[in-house]
């Protein structure tokens, strides 16, 4: 029953589709017009140049558009864009995602953007380490064989 009534319905919109019997492309011509004519004239005489295309028109402008602000000072849109970076990340370390506390540990050990702090870099690390994460994992070894070969 299902497959007739597919087949039926598959039938009926082919039909509808297809009336005039035309390709897709055949049907997309009549709605594009054609290119223009650039046959020579009859007679043997030779083809005048193609008219120039017309002249751009400009734009009106609308002056109830304002102005672009000024350009910003690009160090206090960097500084400004890695504050609430710190910020966010702050806020997602707290609700204990690892990638977040792994990017603040980071942040603290190399003092990148807040006071350079290792042992709070270490216990965001360690947290995150927890949660098995595996860049953490990989810091946390990294720093204690460099802690070995420094004689530490």
């Amino acid at each position: 029953m299902k497959r007739a009534l597919v087949n039926g319905a598959l039938v009926f919109l082919a039909a509808t589709l297809n009336l005039s019997g035309q390709s897709p492309r055949q049907l997309t011509r009549r709605i594009v017009p054609p290119p223009p004519n650039n046959n020579p004239p009859a007679g043997g005489a030779p083809a005048a140049r193609p008219a120039a295309p017309p002249a751009a028109v400009p734009a009106a402008t609308n002056s109830a558009v304002p102005a672009p602000p000024p350009p910003a000072d690009p160090e206090k849109a960097r500084q400004e864009t890695l504050r609430k970076t710190i910020e966010f990340q702050k806020k997602r370390a707290a609700e204990g995602s690892p990638s977040a506390q792994y990017e603040l540990g980071l942040r603290y050990l190399n003092g990148d953007g807040v006071e350079k702090d290792e042992a709070v870099g270490l216990k965001f690390l360690e947290n995150s380490a927890k949660q098995d994460y595996t860049l953490a994992k990989k810091k946390l070894e990294e720093l204690k064989e460099k802690k070995k070969k420094s004689g530490g």
